[in-house]
């Protein structure tokens, strides 16, 4: 019984923290660039991924954290300079140009 209890409470802390940090990332790059970006949790999935198959490889975790928080970081910075730079001041476009972008790495993670 008490390990169910506590099996619970830990995945929905676990959950909530997640959340939090994805709330947290939107609306930072909401109050500083003014863009809503729908393409957030592609760049979590790929800070992940990184970090998967880093640690896989025999790296130690925190160098393999390290390494997916540079390629989410990377991956943000050159959406950033080859996609929303030129939107900035029209929020529909960059809405639908970051819709976009989900779509499109969320499809081609299925490959």
């Amino acid at each position: 019984m008490f390990d169910t209890v506590f099996g619970f409470l830990y995945q929905f802390g676990d959950a909530c923290a997640f959340l939090v940090l994805c709330a947290s990332g939107l609306a930072i790059i909401f109050g500083m660039m003014g863009v809503i970006n729908l393409a957030h949790g592609e760049f979590i999935m790929c800070g992940a991924y990184v970090t998967a198959s880093v640690a896989r490889t025999g790296v130690p975790l925190w160098a393999a954290i390290a390494g997916g928080a540079v390629a989410a970081g990377l991956a943000g910075a050159v959406l950033e300079r080859l996609v929303i730079r030129r939107l900035y001041r029209r929020p529909l476009d960059t809405i639908v140009a970051t819709w976009g972008i989900s779509l499109i790495v969320s499809q081609g993670t299925l490959i």
